[in-house]
């Protein structure tokens, strides 16, 4: 750990474990608690809290819900929200831990909890800055951003107090499951990536490959300066609507979850987690060069894992994250790897093709290798 790291992340002298009662993040200014009318972007800690436990509640699998300390970053406090499923299986297997990607919560899982949990424990957590979890100021260099990530996810660790873990992490969450992967590779069972972004290199001739119109560049270039879905947040009483019209495809994938009349809970959802001060999603900015590619990528630092530890990648086969094949892998001495295209997936694998990402997913906790 470096000196940069120490004084970024500190611990407190407060309980790990908070119940939900006594916490609730992320944390409303006094002006919006005393005047909720007076909002432009209408949206509440209570209205997400209320959103993601109304998606949970379709599941069979009860969860226990809970704040964890992780300590201080750049001297704010830092909550992660967590939910615990715990099997009923009385083998003692290691406990499966799933990241959301940029932009989301845990409740996107609502497709994979049940099935997952016959085999282990499952934690879902919101990774810091994002959804129902604290929204600290990440430094703005993407280095130290990302090793505050990591420090962050090694004290949830600890304070949890989890031995070993599988670490699954979709898009951006992938990312950080990678570098967790680098730097804490002896707390690992497995790591499983879900069409991660970040991994590849940024061509170089990107421009001229992509033949990419004057017009386009021009809008890059004033766009590239704000956060990611800072729109959403832009149009105030218009989200919730525009989030619905924008991913009608995304809320129809829950349809045999939740009732078709209700399915607008997800857009809903999407909206609360992105309405309130986007911390994780300026540290996402600070990391990315073009939205598609991040400043630091996961490929060519690969060399640097434990290869003892297995990784698996699934990426769906409509997606607009590039598939690295295992070869691309080896080429670059990522060892141990396996890799999965899932047909008639896109981004959202796990929503996507849930069926046929929970049978992987449960091989590889269960050591089952095709």
């Amino acid at each position: 750990m470096t000196q940069v790291e120490v004084e970024n992340i500190s611990r407190e002298n407060t309980p790990t474990i908070i119940p939900d009662s006594d916490v609730l993040e992320p944390r409303t200014s006094w002006f919006r608690s005393w005047f909720p009318y007076l909002r432009w972007v209408p949206s509440s800690p209570q209205e997400l809290k209320q959103t993601e436990e109304t998606i949970i509640g379709y599941l069979k699998t009860p969860s226990e819900g809970f704040y964890v300390n992780v300590g201080n970053v750049n001297d704010h406090p830092c909550y992660v929200w967590t939910r615990k499923f715990k099997t009923k299986d009385k083998t003692k297997r290691t406990p499966l831990v799933m990241m959301h990607g940029m932009g989301a919560g845990l409740a996107m899982f609502a497709l994979n909890i049940d099935e997952l949990c016959k085999y282990s424990d499952v934690y879902a957590i919101d990774l810091p800055g994002f959804a129902r979890s604290s929204r600290p100021n990440f430094s703005s260099e993407h280095e130290v951003a990302e090793k505050q990530y990591v420090v962050c996810l090694e004290e949830w660790r600890k304070a949890v107090g989890l031995d070993k873990i599988n670490l699954l992490g979709h898009s951006f969450g992938g990312y950080l499951t990678t570098s967790y992967s680098l730097n804490y590779p002896g707390n690992l069972e497995n790591v499983i990536l879900v069409d991660p972004w970040g991994m590849s290199e940024r061509p170089k001739d990107i421009e001229k490959t992509y033949n990419v119109p004057i017009w386009v560049k021009a809008v890059f270039s004033v766009v590239k300066h704000f956060n990611p879905l800072a729109g959403f947040r832009a149009v105030g009483p218009a989200g919730p609507r525009l989030v619905q019209r924008i991913r009608p495809d995304l809320m129809h994938k829950y349809d045999g979850l939740i009732e078709e009349d209700n399915l607008k809970v997800i857009a809903q959802y999407l909206f609360h987690c992105n309405a309130h001060h986007p911390s994780g999603e300026s540290a996402f900015h600070s990391m990315m060069t073009g939205i598609a590619w991040a400043k630091n990528p996961m490929l060519p630092r690969l060399k640097e894992r434990d290869h003892s530890v297995p990784m698996t990648i699934l990426y769906g086969l409509n997606s607009w994250v590039t598939a690295i094949s295992e070869d691309q892998f080896e080429e670059h001495e990522g060892k141990n790897i396996s890799v999965y295209l899932v047909d008639n997936a896109g981004h959202h694998v796990y929503a996507d093709q849930a069926k046929q990402f929970n049978r992987i997913v449960s091989d590889v906790i269960n050591k089952r290798r095709e």
